[in-house]
């Protein structure tokens, strides 16, 4: 495959970061199963698409599809600081490991570990001290942060 169609594919991954990231904000406005479910499913398709294409398509790499229906369904409202911490650091953290099976197939172990930190970290820092524009650029933020590395190693 060439140098350019590999570019292609690398911009065409990041357009469904965005896809996802959005469908993650407008569920956390109004909806949640836009971001419980219907993001999960097009990051499938995306998965399934982008490795077809590259002819490097597993499916056991697909496991993160129905693990992520759990983890974009936990909860991380609270009430004091401390708590908040703790669930946020819970959602995050569960939402990083659900890419496990991904990054398995792919022989991806570092990655696993620089996405676990990522995702746990954006999920507590934007969520708990959100220092971004909005409530909206906070939550597209911890969206593009759960799917953006899985997303470039396939």
């Amino acid at each position: 495959m060439s140098e350019a169609t590999l570019q292609i594919i690398a911009i065409l991954k990041v357009l469904f970061v965005a896809g996802f990231a959005a469908l993650y904000g407008y569920g956390g406005m109004s909806g949640k199963w836009k971001r419980r479910f219907i993001a999960p499913v097009l990051l499938g398709i995306g998965i399934t698409g982008f490795t077809l294409w590259t002819d490097t398509f597993n499916a056991l790499s697909l496991l993160c599809v129905p693990l992520l229906f759990g983890a974009l369904s936990l909860g991380y409202g609270a009430d004091t600081t401390g708590q908040k911490i703790i669930k946020r650091a819970i959602a995050g953290s569960a939402a990083a490991c659900c890419f496990i099976p991904l990054f398995a197939v792919y022989g991806a172990w570092s990655l696993l570990f620089l996405h676990i930190l990522l995702c746990t970290a954006t999920s507590v820092v934007a969520g708990v001290w959100n220092q971004t524009s909005s409530a909206r650029t906070e939550e597209t933020l911890i969206g593009a942060t759960y799917v953006l590395i899985p997303l470039l190693t396939i």
